[in-house]
């Protein structure tokens, strides 16, 4: 099968990314979250067919699309890895916020992603930091990844979130 360049193509993700919900923690620093999964998911390719780059869209107010590559310290010639696709969001969500994302705001989602940040924070350092982009989701920190067409090409339908993770935490 050959790609061309902006190409759709149906694409499946790997069990690990497409079952769980993931919880998200940007307050532990330095720590490389692998959400207990064994080592063979970690290293399996997050989707099939496998590619070099995958882009992740958040429709639930994170600032910007996420774009994952595929590591180059990853032994798998398979393209992006779940490990990849987790280390990057974990990264990307500790970024600082951007003046361009938060002008983009109302004064309304300004004080929602505002109250969300001091909620998050636990220190003066912290607050000094400013807003990172997980504040965008508004204290929402439950992920699940989910594939934008079926292996059909074939557009899918919102999934009905279980209530039980809903009074968890909302989704991401």
């Amino acid at each position: 099968m050959t790609i061309t360049q902006g190409e759709l193509v149906p694409l499946v993700l790997h069990p690990a990314l497409a079952k769980y919900y993931l919880t998200l923690d940007i307050s532990s620093q330095g720590v490389d979250h692998d959400y207990g999964l064994p080592n063979e998911e970690l290293t399996s390719p997050a989707i099939d067919p496998p590619m070099s780059s995958l882009k992740l869209e958040n429709h639930q107010g994170y600032p910007q699309s996420i774009i994952v590559q595929a590591s180059t310290e990853s032994d798998s010639p398979d393209g992006v890895t779940v490990q990849d696709v987790l280390r990057t969001i974990n990264e990307d969500s500790r970024k600082p916020s951007r003046r361009r994302e938060w002008t983009k705001l109302s004064a309304e989602e300004r004080a929602a992603v505002d109250g969300s940040f001091r909620e998050r924070c636990k220190t003066e350092e912290e607050l000094g930091q400013g807003p990172c982009r997980i504040d965008y989701l508004r204290g929402r920190n439950k992920l699940q990844i989910l594939p934008r067409l079926s292996p059909d090409g074939e557009m899918l339908p919102a999934p009905e979130i279980p209530e039980e993770v809903l009074r968890e935490g909302s989704q991401v």
